[in-house]
């Protein structure tokens, strides 16, 4: 079995590096998802990095079901990872902050839903990264709180803080993403309108 080699962190001067999070992020109830895209979970198989950490397929979603758009304001959201568990089965806690600026009555059923439910998340990054977080084996956990702002112009609305387990961190998704508005090829970058 071959091993796979990971080469350098090489980083050249001045690359430009974008942080935070797009605008828009998507969420799906994990019941509409009937089938999951593949990832390789063990080293000693996946013949590429790429294999390694990044979805290979599409979420294959229930008839008539789409993912739904999240606004999230910008500068108010992010994606992390960190280590989690024992030598031997250390696994990785995905999290996202999403930020959305008032506390509508969607907003709060949306809590409310949430708060036992399980949802899948997909985050776009400004770097072209659209990373899961939600594993098919693992709930999501989604907390959701609101604050109505103590002063005119202060930050008000709600934030949704979303965290799940997975032996890989931050996965990428390269696949389609379809919406009420149309379907969105990730490799290609190609929309497609619905009709």
């Amino acid at each position: 079995m071959a091993k796979l080699e990971l080469g350098n962190l090489d980083w050249p001067n001045g690359k430009v590096n974008p942080s935070g999070i797009v605008p828009i992020a998507y969420r799906i109830p994990r019941e509409n998802i009937t089938a999951w895209p593949t990832i390789s979970d063990d080293p000693t198989v996946a013949t590429t990095i790429g294999a390694l950490v990044n979805y290979v397929g599409d979420f294959v979603l229930a008839t008539g079901k789409k993912w739904e758009t999240v606004y999230s304001t910008q500068g108010k959201g992010k994606v992390t990872f960190e280590p989690v568990g024992e030598l031997d089965a250390t696994m990785y806690v995905n999290k996202g902050t999403l930020s959305y600026p008032d506390i509508t009555d969607e907003v709060r059923a949306f809590a409310k839903m949430a708060a036992n439910g399980d949802y899948v998340y997909i985050v776009h990054t400004p770097n072209g990264r659209y990373h899961v977080i939600g594993n098919e084996s693992y709930r999501v956990k989604s907390a959701v709180s609101g604050d109505s702002g103590d002063a005119p112009g202060s930050a008000k609305g709600v934030t949704i803080n979303i965290e799940c387990s997975d032996v890989t961190p931050l996965p990428c998704y390269k696949g389609e993403l379809a919406t009420a508005a149309g379907t969105l090829d990730i490799e290609t970058g190609v929309f497609t309108p619905a009709v």
